[in-house]
């Protein structure tokens, strides 16, 4: 028998948003994290850690996506750390931070372990709300690139008015 860990999701920024996902004790942090970036449509190449906290949210263990290279210090890799490594109680509290440059966290709590067979993936067993954008600022990127090519076309081509100033009208042949 393994255990099954049901972790719930929250955002401090949307106040409707809820995820809840259960992964198996064997699950490594990779697993996890896949599992969110997957069911929120998220882009997997962002930089993202899980960090283990005490009861107040205060951050005590870094689980990060990149093998840092700290020599001597203890710190976890999600590749390599499974679930059973670091969740140690019911009501374990993580931060999920996925937008660095923002300082940016999902709040994840272990709300149940249940004793049942092993789970071949992880998977989402609740999602309610809208899920906040996983990066601030990224929807006005979109736009820009099409605000420049509409000022290109105006400086390559001039408008006709500036033409016909500039030149007279044209004859028809």
């Amino acid at each position: 028998m393994a255990m099954i860990y049901h972790f719930k999701i929250n955002s401090q920024e949307l106040k409707n948003f809820q995820l809840e996902v259960e992964l198996d004790e064997n699950h490594s942090f990779f697993d996890f994290h896949s599992i969110i970036q997957k069911s929120l449509g998220f882009e997997s190449h962002q930089l993202a850690s899980f960090f283990i906290s005490d009861s107040r949210w205060k951050k005590l263990k870094e689980i990060s996506m990149l093998d840092l290279g700290i020599n001597g210090s203890a710190y976890f890799i999600m590749q390599k750390t499974k679930l059973s490594d670091l969740i140690i109680s019911k009501e374990q509290k993580l931060l999920y931070t996925f937008d660095f440059l923002n300082d940016r966290s999902f709040y994840l709590e272990l709300t149940g372990i249940i004793m049942e067979k092993n789970l071949s993936e992880p998977f989402v067993t609740l999602k309610q709300g809208d899920s906040p954008v996983q990066v601030l600022g990224e929807e006005t990127l979109e736009l820009e690139p099409a605000i420049y090519q509409e000022e290109e076309v105006l400086m390559d081509f001039g408008e006709l008015d500036d033409y016909n100033e500039i030149f007279g009208e044209m004859d028809d042949f």
